[in-house]
């Protein structure tokens, strides 16, 4: 990416953050899969073993530990922490609209990103998270938590509804594959 496309995508996603800060609400800016596998560190398929919440440097924080079960890019321990705004500490309760929940024993693709405090974030929040659903059968299918929020698309200009529903797991594996090809020009994990 140039650096006058990284600077007016830095300042179009400033601008949006702004206007949403002074409203008061949750605004993602749309991120296809393409964006998804460029800026996400890691990307996994886990199930949630434990959250934790609590109160850091005044503001609540949910911590998901994950088990990871298969490696799509990067390079994970066996155990991924994930940081999350909000969540409940005591009779404080935090939610933010497309910030994700966890529950114990769910299986999710996430797709992940070092924070600035070093541990790591769902890069897009509610975009880079896949709930697995497993069919009687075995087979597992996956949904988009986006696919239910509207998301603004700069290229648009309009709050649109997007991400995948009921995608079938091998499907997604090849999207997913040929989204890693076309960022880093890599061949994906298998």
């Amino acid at each position: 990416m140039s650096n006058r496309k990284l600077f007016t995508l830095t300042i179009t996603v400033l601008l949006v953050l702004v206007v949403a800060l002074e409203s008061g609400a949750t605004m993602l800016v749309r991120m296809d899969l393409n964006a998804l596998a460029r800026s996400a560190e890691i990307i996994a398929r886990v199930r949630c073993i434990h959250t934790n919440t609590r109160w850091e440097s005044g503001t609540v924080w949910t911590f998901d530990d994950f088990d990871v079960l298969e490696v799509f890019k990067g390079s994970a321990s066996q155990l991924l922490r994930v940081r999350l705004p909000g969540g409940r500490v005591e009779h404080t309760d935090v939610r933010i609209e497309g910030v994700p929940e966890f529950a114990s024993g769910e299986e999710t693709i996430l797709f992940v990103e070092r924070t600035s405090a070093g541990d790591y974030g769902i890069t897009s929040w509610a975009q880079g998270t896949f709930r697995v659903r497993r069919q009687p059968s075995g087979d597992a299918l996956l949904t988009q938590d986006t696919s239910h929020i509207a998301v603004f698309d700069p290229r648009t200009r309009q709050f649109t509804t997007t991400g995948a529903r009921n995608l079938p797991l091998s499907e997604f594996r090849e999207q997913l594959a040929e989204a890693l090809v076309s960022t880093d020009g890599a061949s994906p994990r298998r």
